[in-house]
C-alpha cells in the first residue's frame, strides 16, 4: 500500500528544505559600535559563491569593490558571512575535497565620524 499523496508531498518538501538549509554559517563582524544601535552598515548584504579546486591550490578570490563613497573614499567591511549548505558540503565530501563551493556575503561599514569639536575659524 502506498502512503497518501499528502504524506509524500510533505516528506518531499521537508527533504528539500533540509537539503538546501544552511549547514554551517560563520559570521564575522566589527565590534565597538554603540550598544543600543548595534552594527550600522553602509550597504545591504552582497554575496557571491566562491569555488576552490585541487584542495585549495586553485581558488576564487573575492575583490570587494563596492565599499566606497561617491568621492572614492574606501570605508572598509563591517560584516562577513561564510555559509556552506548541504549541497556544497556533499560536493566537497564526494570529491574528497577536490572541489569546495562556499557562499560569501558582506556589508560595508559606515565612514568614521569626524573627531574633535568643530569651532569657529580663526
Amino acid at each position: 500500500m502506498h502512503p497518501p499523496i499528502r504524506a509524500r508531498a510533505s516528506f518531499c518538501l521537508a527533504f528539500c528544505a533540509w537539503l538546501f538549509a544552511g549547514c554551517a554559517t560563520y559570521h564575522v563582524f566589527q565590534v565597538g559600535g554603540p550598544r543600543e544601535m548595534g552594527n550600522q552598515p553602509l550597504t545591504e548584504w552582497k554575496g557571491k559563491t566562491l569555488h576552490s579546486l585541487v584542495w585549495g591550490a586553485i581558488r576564487q578570490d573575492l575583490p570587494v569593490d563596492n565599499c566606497k563613497l561617491g568621492d572614492g573614499t574606501r570605508t572598509g567591511i563591517e560584516e562577513v558571512r561564510v555559509r556552506a549548505n548541504f549541497g556544497a558540503t556533499m560536493a566537497a565530501i564526494l570529491t574528497l575535497g577536490f572541489w569546495r563551493p562556499l557562499q560569501v556575503s558582506w556589508r560595508c561599514a559606515k565612514p568614521p565620524a569626524p573627531h574633535g569639536v568643530a569651532g569657529p575659524d580663526q
